[in-house]
């Protein structure tokens, strides 16, 4: 069974295509991106590990000691460690995005890339160690309304039928997941990446920090992520490049992973490139 064992816990991963490059990404759990990465035009070889507390990997009883996003990272840098994979391109989805910005400051020179889907660190508004539509998600787990009312915030609006009718699958489909939940898993809160940063410019001083190959790929329509953060973040890394799709929102990953997955290959392509 493919399960990764650490000292303390077992985390459960799946592996998809056989390239050359090696893409790592983790999160609660995996739509169809990234695993699109191992076919043409990207053809990576790429691992999804699914983040300790979730699913089938370990759950835990009390968040970890030195915060969820930290412990994620670390997870991440030991599964390479057990791959043999020095350097890698990590990719994650908002929470998981997280995760990567994590590594980025902590471990920049285990990264080739980090590629950033809807996941660039909050605006600095009210309490850092969660965004308030985290808070009512946690707070009211089993509220089938509050759930249905947070989902469609961060999804934003849409503007065809087809599009109203892919949104409310999604919407349905992230309702059930989260009914779904333990106890233990509900209670997750991961909160703000880099909760330390009580301001916006506190923010952007940890980011100048970050030096490294980053492709920020956000939704303009996002409830969460909003441009600005988007922006911060493309002003702020060096070696920065953010594409923004006015037409998306938070659940571009689920809904429209082909459209990650083009600009990810371009900017592999520049990445070797360079």
């Amino acid at each position: 069974m493919p399960f990764f064992e650490l000292q303390d816990v077992k985390l459960w991963y799946d592996e998809y295509g056989t390239g050359d490059e090696v893409v790592l990404s983790s999160a609660s759990g995996f739509d169809r991106y990234p695993a699109v990465l191992a076919d043409a035009p990207t053809g990576c070889h790429v691992f999804t590990i699914q983040a300790r507390g979730f699913g089938r990997s370990s759950h835990l009883s009390a968040p970890p000691e030195q915060g969820w996003l930290d412990q994620w990272a670390d997870d991440v840098l030991a599964f390479a460690d057990h791959l043999g994979v020095s350097r890698f391109v990590y990719t994650g989805v908002s929470h998981g995005a997280g995760i990567g910005w994590h590594i980025a400051r902590r471990h920049p020179e285990r990264l080739k890339a980090l590629v950033s889907v809807v996941g660039t660190p909050h605006d600095r508004a009210g309490d850092t160690s969660s965004s308030a539509g985290r808070r009512a998600i946690v707070e009211n787990r089993k509220d089938t309304g509050v759930l249905e009312e947070q989902f469609r915030i961060l999804g934003g609006a849409t503007d065809t039928p087809e599009q109203a009718a892919v949104r409310e699958e999604t919407i349905a489909a992230l309702v059930r997941h989260h009914l779904e939940y333990s106890d233990e898993e509900a209670r997750i809160n991961q909160g703000m990446p880099f909760p330390e940063a009580k301001t916006n410019d506190e923010l952007a001083a940890i980011l100048r920090t970050i030096d490294l190959p980053v492709l920020i790929l956000a939704g303009l329509r996002d409830g969460v992520i909003s441009p600005e953060s988007t922006l911060r973040a493309a002003r702020n890394v060096r070696r920065s490049k953010a594409v923004l799709f006015e037409d998306e929102g938070h659940f571009i990953a689920r809904e429209r992973p082909e459209r990650l997955v083009a600009e990810v290959a371009v900017y592999l392509e520049e990445l070797k490139a360079r």
